[in-house]
């Protein structure tokens, strides 16, 4: 008798201490999933939130994150202060809520950057280069670029056309009178730019074929939609 309560005692035991580990399972199992869950939520709060800042230009206030303007933030992020070099850049205003910016400077050399606050998009337009001027179309829906850099000791420019609407540039076609290669190349040097009508620009340039000790200005128009 005594030998069969010994063998329900110890199954007892050994039932109590199954269940003991089962709970410990389940307490470790229900336990992980939250902490992981936790370390992600951090992680995407970090990752959306940690680098957002505020950038001021003209009166308006607009929200700046590495999401939206990753080339200019990266760059910015380079630096101890990140937000105080940001507001520090030169933003060019080409319209409403769209800027041009320059970074990245190096000897009177910058890149250049095109930026729609309100679509929260951006394209790099140039690099190692300097702006010399910038024109609206009549309808206010293009802008033409003009950038130089200097080759062997002469300046030669690039003339980009930006569609305002998708913040893109856009291939020029040439009109009846096209001598020169397209104006994108730095293959001449461009003295001046002009919307001629909502069609087609015009750009006084050099003839780069030409001697140089009788060059004449050549005038080319360029349709640019």
């Amino acid at each position: 008798m005594m030998m069969k309560n010994a063998g329900w005692i110890g199954l007892f035991l050994l039932l109590l201490v199954g269940c003991s580990s089962n709970a410990d399972a389940e307490d470790t199992l229900n336990i992980n999933p939250l902490e992981g869950e936790d370390d992600l939520t951090e992680e995407e709060t970090a990752e959306g939130n940690g680098n957002k800042m505020q950038l001021t230009l003209d009166g308006v206030s607009y929200p700046f994150t590495t999401k939206d303007y990753p080339i200019l933030s990266q760059y910015v992020h380079n630096f101890d202060q990140p937000e105080q070099y940001l507001r520090k850049l030169p933003f060019s205003k080409i319209r409403e809520d769209q800027y041009l910016v320059e970074f990245a400077c190096h000897e009177e050399r910058c890149s250049h950057l095109m930026i729609d606050f309100e679509q929260k998009h951006s394209f790099l337009m140039s690099d190692l280069s300097q702006l010399v001027s910038s024109h609206v179309s009549p309808d206010q829906q293009y802008v033409a670029f003009l950038f130089e850099r200097t080759h062997e000791e002469m300046a030669v420019h690039q003339l980009v056309v930006m569609d305002l609407g998708t913040l893109e540039p856009i291939e020029l076609e040439p009109g009846e009178d096209h001598l020169l290669p397209k104006p994108n190349q730095y293959q001449y040097a461009i003295h001046s730019v002009t919307f001629m009508d909502e069609e087609r620009l015009q750009i006084t340039s050099d003839d780069p074929t030409a001697d140089p000790d009788t060059k004449d200005p050549v005038r080319t128009q360029w349709i640019y939609q």
